[in-house]
C-alpha cells in the first residue's frame, strides 16, 4: 500500500508538468508568431461616378464670373428671371390656397 502512495506521488508532479503543455507566448517576445495583416485600401468605400455628366469648365467659370459681386448679383438675376417652373405659385398667399380636388375617382 505504502508503494501505491509513493507510486502516485511520483506521477502527480510529472502529470501537472505535461498538462500544463508549452509555455504562454509572450506580447513582447519578437519571435511570437503574429497573422498576416490583409491589405485594404482607404479609397474602397469612396462613391464613384459622383458627377452625372461633365459640364465644360470653360462655360462654368463664364457663367460664374457674370456674378462679379457674389449673391447680390445673384440675387438681383434671380428677380429678373422668371421661375423655370410655371407650375410653382409666384407669391407666398398663392401658395397658402387649397389645391382644387382631384376629378379622379377610385
Amino acid at each position: 500500500m505504502t508503494f501505491r502512495i509513493l507510486f502516485c506521488m511520483l506521477l502527480l508532479p510529472l502529470g501537472s508538468a505535461h498538462a500544463q503543455g508549452a509555455p504562454a507566448l509572450q506580447p513582447g517576445d519578437p519571435a511570437a508568431p503574429v497573422p498576416a495583416v490583409p491589405y485594404r485600401s482607404v479609397f474602397a468605400d469612396l462613391p464613384t461616378g459622383v458627377e452625372a455628366g461633365r459640364e465644360n469648365w470653360k462655360k462654368a467659370n463664364a457663367e460664374v464670373g457674370r456674378f462679379t459681386r457674389g449673391h447680390v448679383d445673384i440675387l438681383k438675376w434671380e428677380q429678373q428671371t422668371p421661375p423655370a417652373n410655371p407650375a410653382t405659385p409666384a407669391t407666398p398667399a398663392e401658395a397658402a390656397k387649397p389645391a382644387a380636388p382631384s376629378s379622379h375617382q377610385r
